[in-house]
C-alpha cells in the first residue's frame, strides 16, 4: 500500500525527472556596434581605406568551452557614416580570416583584434599546429598562419 501511494504521488514528476536537460546555445560573441572606440582601444587607428602597404591574412578559428564561436563578419570596420573606415586589423565576412591592411608595416596581435571584438576570454593559442605558451593575445598575426584559441 505504502509503495503505490509513493508511485502515485510521483506519477505527476515522472516527465520533468525523465526529460532530457536542454542543450545549451553555443557562445555567442557578436561584433560590437561602438567601433571606433574599440579600434583606439586597441591601439589603433581608423582609416578612411584600406592601407595597402601591409597586406596579409590569416585564418583564426576560436571555441569556447569546446563548441566553434563564429568570428563576427565587419570587426574593425565601421559602417555607421556615409563611407566605411577601417581598422587596419579587420574581418569582412565571418570565415575566419583577418585582414591587416595598413599603410605601414608593423606587428598586430591577436590581444588587438580581440579588444576590436571586446571579448577578453582566457584561453589557450595554437599556431599552425603548434601550442603557444604564454598569453595568446601576443600572437602576432603573419601571412597564412592559421590560429586557433581553446578558451573556457
Amino acid at each position: 500500500m505504502k509503495r503505490a501511494a509513493v508511485l502515485a504521488a510521483l506519477a505527476p514528476l515522472l516527465p520533468l525527472l525523465c526529460a532530457a536537460a536542454p542543450t545549451p546555445a553555443p557562445p555567442r560573441w557578436p561584433a560590437p556596434t561602438n567601433v571606433a572606440e574599440r579600434v583606439r582601444a586597441a591601439g589603433l587607428t581608423m582609416l578612411p581605406e584600406e592601407g595597402v602597404v601591409m597586406h596579409i591574412h590569416s585564418r583564426l578559428t576560436v571555441y569556447a568551452d569546446g563548441q566553434q564561436v563564429t568570428v563576427p563578419a565587419d570587426l574593425g570596420i565601421d559602417r555607421s557614416g556615409e563611407k566605411p573606415r577601417y581598422s587596419p586589423l579587420h574581418t569582412h565576412d565571418t570565415t575566419g580570416v583577418v585582414h591587416v591592411e595598413s599603410p605601414r608595416w608593423q606587428d598586430f596581435t591577436v590581444g588587438q583584434l580581440l579588444t576590436e571584438w571586446g571579448v577578453r576570454p582566457h584561453c589557450a593559442g595554437v599556431v599552425d599546429g603548434r601550442a603557444v605558451p604564454g598569453d595568446p593575445a601576443r600572437i602576432v598575426f603573419r601571412d597564412g598562419s592559421r590560429i586557433t584559441l581553446r578558451c573556457r
